[in-house]
């Protein structure tokens, strides 16, 4: 079976082993070129990221093509013209283990002398600017309510450069705790106002860590939350007059943080190799035909 994908995963990782040859595809190189020797096409593909020249091609021409959102196939079945049929689904997926959030903050909020009355804000990603950092302050700086801390993990120097810009410019730099490490399980508020499309994974480790997400309506995890954690870039006073509800009720915070966690945490890897495995059989039953 030929597999090709750009990032190893939990998901490609469990069809090496699954499979008892697996080869992964080659870039045409001068002799495919020149039609001296013909391409050979993926069994599989595992589309990531957004659709460059060969991503096309690899869709078109492979066998099968896993994607991790809904939104993501019927966009690319529509702007492909493909057949969705072969385009198949399998949500990202995290395994983390059970917690009690209670007794996973007090170390935290110890060392970072917080209020217990304070709940926490949190970003994080990957790459700031595209991820919307810049809205993620605009946003926390219109909270009206006092009863939180904003915590953000940044890991990388440039990243943490560009964070620090932005929270000067926002006069946020003496109300934010920076930390190099992930805090999903401390956290109560993931606000991930993002510019880019495609699912983030932290969206699923923030839900199966009880957390309330907020994501805009521009993102294909929308699909995970429900009306209310939805928001709008063009409107940052209203996401902040939802944060300041949840701040005020409790029980409103802790009613979606529990819906997250009921969803969250059947993404695992358990999920992901049940539909890897239905895939493949279904595959095998055609190559038999």
């Amino acid at each position: 079976m030929i597999v090709y994908y750009k990032k190893k995963t939990y998901l490609t990782d469990y069809v090496e082993t699954k499979i008892d040859k697996v080869t992964m595809f080659k870039k045409p190189g001068w002799l495919e070129s020149f039609g001296l020797r013909k391409t050979v096409y993926p069994d599989i593909y595992f589309h990531t990221g957004s659709l460059t020249n060969l991503s096309k091609i690899l869709i078109e021409k492979s066998k099968i093509v896993i994607v991790n959102s809904p939104l993501l196939r019927d966009q690319i079945a529509q702007d492909l013209k493909v057949e969705s049929d072969k385009l198949k689904v399998i949500y990202p997926a995290v395994d983390i283990p059970k917690f009690k959030k209670k007794e996973v903050k007090k170390p935290f909020y110890e060392e970072h002398n917080i209020s217990q009355e304070n709940k926490i804000i949190y970003f994080t990603a990957k790459n700031f600017p595209k991820s919307g950092f810049d809205n993620f302050c605009d946003i926390v700086s219109k909270i009206e309510e006092t009863n939180f801390q904003i915590v953000i993990t940044c890991k990388e120097k440039t990243q943490l450069e560009y964070a620090k810009n932005i929270l000067e410019s926002y006069d946020l730099s003496s109300k934010v705790i920076i930390i190099d490490y992930e805090i999903f399980d401390i956290a109560d508020i993931f606000l991930l106002p993002t510019m880019l499309k495609n699912i983030s994974i932290n969206v699923i480790k923030a839900m199966a860590s009880k957390c309330v997400v907020l994501i805009p309506d521009s993102t294909y995890a929308v699909e995970f939350v429900d009306i209310f954690s939805i928001i709008n870039l063009q409107n940052s006073q209203n996401t902040a007059y939802k944060i300041d509800m949840i701040l005020k009720i409790n029980d409103e915070l802790k009613k979606i943080q529990k819906a997250n966690y009921s969803l969250g945490k059947k993404l695992n890897f358990d999920y992901q190799k049940k539909k890897m495995d239905q895939i493949l059989e279904e595959f095998e039953k055609n190559i038999a035909k």
